[in-house]
């Protein structure tokens, strides 16, 4: 298991690192969706939002779990009371639950990202009338603490908090708001208006900590206030500034009589101080039809190399359907990666992600030479369509291949000589350099030269070593020059091949 975040390694996702080339051209990594669930939830259960840490050999998620059936029909039949009374009333509906268990907190583990399994004997929260359950938190200690103002939880995120005390060194982020606040909107149960406001008023992001993500401390407590309305939320580490990352959803800004959803940002060294507003970040273009045809339900911003990206949400009436790649560099904007397709979108008919795909809130997991996406994908029941189905779902790529050069075979030959990749100056750091490489039917050969564009003694096209065939981490080596009389100083990097791709250089 290795963390995305190396600044050794740089990808071609834009022009950043690339200075100039010669017949080659930019294609896009695809990923290969498991067809069947990685994990599915306990019985009358659903698994919906969630995040993964890596950590101590192992891969940690905590989901947002759900009951399947609308829980406004609930609502409506008066389960969770009527007027002033809020009793629980389990004869009114053959599907009912408590108000604080239509949406939990859940955990399941992996050892090597493809096999996930729930623990379920923690013995923490009932449900069904056993313990015996992967259940962490329910909404019962928010419900008494906040009187009913709060009930379940929406988006949750999970971080590991190096910087607090040991005891608090998770930290469970998410939107809470009361199941009640559409009682008189939606059910018509004619509450007391004083209590809508109350409901209404208390719906915000919280925080929650524990000493190992299993065990929580207490009721939730208030954090930051919508930023732009709804009930999005995802708390991510941006590990090359030492800050956090607060996805939220930024306010449209433009007049117009409807509600639109776009993603926004802010960030902050700490998690329990944020700015009460986000940066929109991108507008809503022809792609989305300016927001007719897409919305942004938010993003998912991640370290990858030495650089930042994001899997930016379209969404449809709420319910995302596809997760397109963004870039950004520091002191840049954040941008989508040009004519690049969805990383994920929905499946087809019947499929377990027909209606919905939602990516964890985390970087791809790197296990060996893949990278293996989490995400979220419901379905509709086959019989009755207002109920819906989640698991969790995975996807493969090969590992940073998000955009390559590849060779453009035509051009090459109207040329008469190989591709060529230039790339802008990078710092020497590590001791070999490294390709992800495939495809060049050994063709491919490197020099190195120095800032002006000189060439570095010892390191030329003709004293390059063979090259690995197809290698995530292929070495380049030189005869007579060894890199690490480089290191620190700042360098141009040449790529000449025949045929192939290239993903990535680390350097």
């Amino acid at each position: 298991m290795t963390d995305a975040h190396d600044p050794a390694l740089h990808l071609f996702v834009d022009d950043h690192h690339i200075r100039n080339f010669l017949s080659m051209k930019r294609v896009f990594g695809a990923a290969t969706r498991h067809p069947q669930p990685a994990l599915t939830d306990i019985a009358g259960r659903t698994i919906g939002w969630g995040c993964v840490i890596s950590e101590q050999g192992k891969h940690r998620l905590w989901y947002e779990s759900g009951v399947p059936n609308n829980c406004h029909d609930l609502a409506t039949a008066g389960v969770w009371g009527r007027g002033a009374d809020y009793a629980y009333h389990p004869d009114r509906h053959p599907d009912a639950v408590p108000e604080y268990q239509a949406s939990v907190l859940s955990y399941a583990e992996s050892a090597d990202g493809f096999t996930w399994t729930r623990p379920d004997d923690l013995g923490l929260i009932e449900w069904q009338g056993s313990t015996a359950n992967n259940i962490v938190m329910d909404g019962s200690s928010a419900a008494q603490h906040y009187d009913n103002a709060l009930t379940h939880l929406d988006s949750p995120s999970v971080v590991r908090d190096d910087d607090a005390p040991a005891e608090q060194r998770y930290k469970f982020i998410a939107h809470w708001a009361s199941m009640h606040a559409f009682d008189n909107s939606i059910s018509d149960l004619n509450r007391p208006d004083a209590d809508m406001q109350r409901f209404w008023a208390a719906s915000a992001k919280y925080i929650t900590t524990s000493p190992d993500g299993i065990h929580w401390h207490g009721p939730p407590t208030r954090l930051k206030e919508h930023a732009g309305g709804g009930d999005y939320s995802g708390v991510t580490r941006d590990h090359r500034n030492q800050r956090w990352w607060y996805n939220d959803r930024a306010r449209h800004g433009l007049w117009g009589p409807t509600y639109i959803r776009t993603a926004g940002l802010c960030s902050s060294p700490s998690l329990d101080h944020w700015p009460q507003h986000v940066e929109q970040l991108f507008p809503l273009a022809e792609t989305e039809d300016f927001g007719a045809r897409y919305e942004h339900h938010g993003m998912v911003p991640f370290n990858y190399g030495d650089q930042d990206l994001g899997f930016l949400e379209l969404s449809t009436k709420g319910k995302p359907k596809a997760s397109l790649l963004v870039s950004h560099h520091d002191g840049g904007r954040w941008r989508r990666v040009p004519d690049a397709p969805p990383i994920l979108e929905c499946g087809p008919p019947g499929s377990i992600d027909s209606w919905i795909v939602l990516p964890t809130r985390n970087a791809p997991l790197l296990v060996g030479d893949e990278m293996i996406i989490t995400y979220n994908g419901r379905r509709t029941s086959d019989h009755d369509p207002t109920l819906h189905h989640g698991c969790l779902c995975l996807a493969k790529m090969r590992r940073d291949a998000f955009v390559g050069m590849q060779v453009d075979r035509h051009a090459a030959a109207r040329h008469d000589r190989p591709a060529l990749l230039q790339t802008q100056p990078v710092a020497v750091t590590v001791d070999t350099l490294a390709l992800n490489i495939e495809q060049h039917r050994g063709t491919a050969r490197a020099a190195l030269f120095d800032e002006a564009a000189e060439p570095i003694d010892g390191f030329s096209l003709d004293d390059c070593l063979p090259i690995d065939e197809d290698n995530t981490r292929a070495p380049v080596r030189w005869k007579n020059a060894d890199l690490r009389q480089l290191i620190d100083r700042r360098v141009i990097l040449l790529i000449e091949i025949q045929a192939g791709i290239v993903w990535s250089f680390r350097l």
